[in-house]
């Protein structure tokens, strides 16, 4: 699988989570409903990552959460609440940035149409020359 296309499927889980359950439940929730549709579609993903990075060469490693690390490539974050806000949305570009990760997704259940409840971030960074 190409990493380019693992937003695009993941996102496709999350909508047979939204599509069964609907808006109305609780962030765990479909948090767990969303791991059972990475297994079953066999993804290699990790949850409740604690947030580790460099700073002036040295580790930090914070009490901080990822709720998903998909591929080593990927940070989904599941959310409940009606609407991604800006300070979330810089969240996630906080964390993907930290992380090294190549793209982002906050997927808010709560929304009646979930398109309307994804914020999606793909990271373009500048191959250097060698």
């Amino acid at each position: 699988m190409n990493a380019a296309d693992l937003p695009h499927l993941v996102i496709g889980a999350c909508m047979n989570v939204h599509r069964a359950l609907g808006p109305g439940l609780t962030a765990d929730a479909y948090e767990e409903c969303v791991a059972i549709e990475l297994r079953d579609m066999e993804f290699d993903f990790r949850r409740q990552v604690p947030l580790e990075f460099e700073y002036h060469g040295r580790r930090v490693q914070t009490s901080t959460r990822l709720d998903f690390v998909i591929g080593d490539v990927l940070l989904l974050l599941v959310r409940a609440q009606g609407e991604v806000t800006p300070q979330q949305q810089q969240e996630l570009e906080s964390k993907v940035k930290l992380g090294r990760f190549k793209a982002g997704l906050i997927v808010d259940f709560n929304v009646s149409i979930l398109r309307k409840g994804i914020h999606q971030l793909l990271v373009k960074r500048r191959e250097h020359a060698r």
